[in-house]
């Protein structure tokens, strides 16, 4: 006994045997806390996890649900835009067809003055070459003789209806 290291041997025995009966149970509660405190952190991380894999369906179901009204937007414009295209190219060849009918209307219109002017020209040159034939050959009884009979014959032509041309 007289050696300290042997004193020292069996204080902490001791000392290991009180902490052990004292401070086992505060120990083993302190342990038991930390295992409950881990239990519900886990519990809480699963629950956790549980709403972020929820959401993330919930997520995944609303991104499928935009994309098929994404397709069906896609789609429906790609109809509307056809049917614009069929009613424009329709109304080009109705408006292309109207402008052509009237084009030729105005070509026949344009032919019919155009020959009505000739046969005018015609109906004076006409005239003037009758007109110098007849005072250079007629005499003036003769010239007296015709406007006579073109005076008689103006009530005839008043009842005569004038034909068009």
């Amino acid at each position: 006994m007289q050696n300290p290291m042997y004193i020292y041997a069996v204080a902490f025995v001791i000392f290991l045997a009180l902490a052990f009966k004292f401070g086992r149970k505060p120990a083993l509660d302190w342990i038991d806390g930390e295992i409950a405190k881990i239990r519900s952190e886990l519990d809480s991380a699963r629950a956790l996890r549980a709403e972020a894999e929820a959401a993330l369906a919930e997520c995944k179901a609303k991104q499928a649900r935009a994309e098929a009204d994404a397709k069906s937007i896609v789609a429906n414009a790609q109809q509307q835009v056809e049917a614009m295209r069929k009613k424009a190219e329709s109304d080009l060849a109705t408006s292309l067809a109207r402008h052509s009918q009237l084009a030729a209307e105005r070509i026949r219109m344009a032919e019919a003055d155009a020959i009505a002017d000739v046969r005018a020209a015609a109906i004076n040159a006409a005239m003037d070459i009758a007109r110098k034939k007849l005072t250079d050959n007629l005499s003036d009884a003769d010239a007296a003789r015709l406007v006579d009979q073109a005076i008689a014959d103006i009530p005839a032509m008043k009842a005569a209806k004038p034909k068009a041309a």
